[in-house]
């Protein structure tokens, strides 16, 4: 999957377009929304092939295995764009 930003929302929370890749073939694009959270790499931390109890989604049960298919690698990028915690950003300009 490959997510790029391209501008804030109403809510500062990041708006572009997502693409699904199989096998390094884009197969999907559509735009996303997302409040993209702060994530560590201890703890629950980053998962592949499984859901170890902390699920995003109400759309499914936790924890979860994959089944059914096969993860040969992960690839973690990071880009150079700020985080941005939309909720703080909210929290002071109320304050001012």
């Amino acid at each position: 999957m490959e997510f790029i930003r391209e501008k804030a929302g109403e809510h500062h929370e990041s708006v572009g377009t997502t693409k699904l890749y199989v096998n390094e073939v884009a197969v999907a694009t559509g735009p996303m929304r997302s409040q993209v959270g702060k994530f560590t790499l201890v703890g629950d931390g980053l998962c592949v092939g499984y859901d170890s109890g902390d699920p995003v989604s109400e759309q499914y049960k936790s924890p979860g295995d994959l089944k059914g298919a096969t993860v040969h690698f992960v690839t973690v990028s990071v880009d150079k764009a700020q985080y941005l915690d939309a909720e703080k950003e909210a929290a002071l300009k109320l304050r001012d």
